[in-house]
């Protein structure tokens, strides 16, 4: 169990511990809590947040998963599940019990926030069985382009130690809950209520991302941002939108309408890092689409525009594809189950 740097300390730990769903099949998963009485209210992250309460613990597999009998678990030294809808590989993961539920995109988030804490650049397999920039990073390739997952070096750890999440960049593409497009506009669903709920398309929780400047009236949070495809590249913009579909390195991507920088909430749901202007990885966009569901952390052939920032946001919510795969992940509002949980590890 390790804790984290100074620079998101605040009162949360992880540890890498071994869950059983209700199925009785086990799970590797790393585990982010926080001690009662440890922290303020006001410095817990919206990830611990669901439905207006903190939760004890956030579980995220370690391992994109397999199935077994129709459920999803995170072991190593299996080949991961592919070609699965959202909507299927959501309601598979709430099959393993109460709590248990798709990776949300704050999940995803989280994790990309607590590597950069303790700064470590998360790699994976973006090229067939090894990491393109480093040929020396390479796992177990059963089938010539895609690895075994706990097969990966510790590098493809997010965090760069054995308590870490593995695989979130390259190998396969993942599906995340709790963000889409929606016509082109940015829609999420706030803090980390995704986890409690597998909200449909017409679902009035989802929220419009707007600007932080004081918009027309009747729009008090300003005006909504829109990811759209103009002049061959990806365009954020708060104005109007052409409609229709493309990619870029997200260093190539364009500002538009009333944008000198990008919105906080863009950074906050994970679209841009911070330092999206020096970032290879590729960002997809369709417009035209009604709803666009996320695929994140690129796949194995992704050589050039792959990395745990890589996004699509381009795909209905019903298209499978044999790149893509998923993980489950689970909240604990007990505290005593969480020290149950340690008194194993």
């Amino acid at each position: 169990m390790s804790k984290m740097t100074a620079e998101q300390e605040k009162g949360i730990f992880k540890a890498a511990v071994v869950v059983n769903d209700e199925a009785g099949l086990p799970n590797f998963m790393t585990m982010f809590y926080m001690e009662p009485g440890t922290y303020k209210e006001e410095d817990v992250p919206e990830v611990f947040k669901v439905n207006g309460e903190i939760m004890a613990a956030i579980l995220i597999s370690q391992y994109t998963n397999t199935v077994i009998n129709g459920i999803p678990v995170s072991l190593p030294y299996q080949k991961p599940v592919e070609s699965m809808g959202h909507d299927e590989s959501a309601a598979a993961c709430r099959r393993k019990g109460p709590g248990w539920h798709l990776m949300t995109n704050a999940e995803w988030v989280y994790l990309m926030k607590d590597a950069a804490a303790a700064g470590h650049i998360i790699s994976g397999n973006t090229d067939y069985g090894k990491n393109a920039d480093d040929p020396e990073e390479k796992g177990y390739c059963y089938d010539g382009y895609t690895v075994l997952t706990g097969t990966e070096p510790l590098a493809w750890s997010h965090d760069g130690t054995p308590e870490g999440v593995f695989g979130l960049c390259g190998n396969f593409w993942e599906r995340v809950a709790g963000l889409r497009l929606h016509k082109g506009v940015i829609e999420y669903i706030p803090d980390n209520n995704a986890a409690a709920e597998d909200f449909k398309p017409q679902d009035p929780a989802w929220v419009v991302a707007r600007t932080e400047e004081p918009g027309e009236e009747g729009l008090p949070f300003g005006k909504p941002l829109y990811l759209d495809a103009q002049c061959g590249k990806v365009v954020l913009t708060d104005g109007q939108i052409a409609g229709g579909w493309n990619g870029c390195h997200m260093r190539d991507l364009k500002l538009a309408g009333s944008l000198k920088e990008v919105p906080d909430i863009v950074h906050r749901l994970g679209i841009l890092p911070q330092n999206w202007q020096q970032e290879k990885a590729g960002i997809w966009a369709d417009s035209e689409l009604e709803e666009a569901v996320p695929f994140r952390g690129s796949g194995f052939c992704d050589t050039s525009n792959g990395g745990v920032a890589a996004l699509g946001l381009d795909s209905a919510r019903s298209r499978v594809y044999s790149s893509v795969s998923f993980r489950s992940a689970l909240y604990l509002k007990d505290w005593k189950l969480v020290t149950d949980l340690l008194g194993r590890a």
